[in-house]
Parts: structure tokens; sequence; C-alpha cells
């Protein structure tokens, strides 16, 4: 899954890291951010890229720079479902 957010700082996902996919998972939406109002993002989804940039397996902290920018800017991130599955835009 492919979406494209407007910033607000961040995104309104909240992340964490999870060993059994080696890489960093959407754990809960922040009430009304960008990633809410979307609607396609669930909790467990799995981060796999932001923009052009690979972060499969990598952790929170190494991507979250990707992710927070400035206000309006868009941020458009690859994700994998929660529970497997192929990536879908």
């Amino acid at each position: 899954m492919a979406v494209t957010f407007a910033k607000q700082a961040g995104v309104g996902l909240m992340l964490g890291e999870d060993k059994a996919v080696n890489g960093v998972v959407v754990k809960q939406l922040v009430p009304r951010g960008s990633a809410d109002r979307n609607g396609r993002v669930k909790p467990g989804d799995q981060l796999l890229r932001v923009g052009d940039i690979d972060v499969s397996g990598q952790n929170v902290a190494d991507m979250r720079h990707l992710i927070i920018g400035e206000l309006g800017s868009l941020c458009h991130i690859t994700l994998r479902p929660g529970g497997g599955g192929a990536p879908f835009p």
C-alpha cells in the first residue's frame, strides 16, 4: 500500500520496532492525524519505504528524520499490511 500524507510535523503514526518482521510497524494512529484521516493505514502495518528510501530492517531512530518535516510538506510511505501479504498501492 502506498499513501501520501501532508506532514503536520509528522504523519500521525506511533511507530515501534517488531523483531518478527525485522522492521518498523505502526503501533497506533494519532487521532485526527494525517494517517487517521487517510483511513488506509492500520496498526500492525510495516513500513517498507519512505519516499524512495528502503527502510525495511531499520529502526525507528534511523527513519524518524525521513517522516518528520515541515508543516504541509508531503510524505509518501509504502507499507505492507499487518499480518503479511504483498505491499499494495
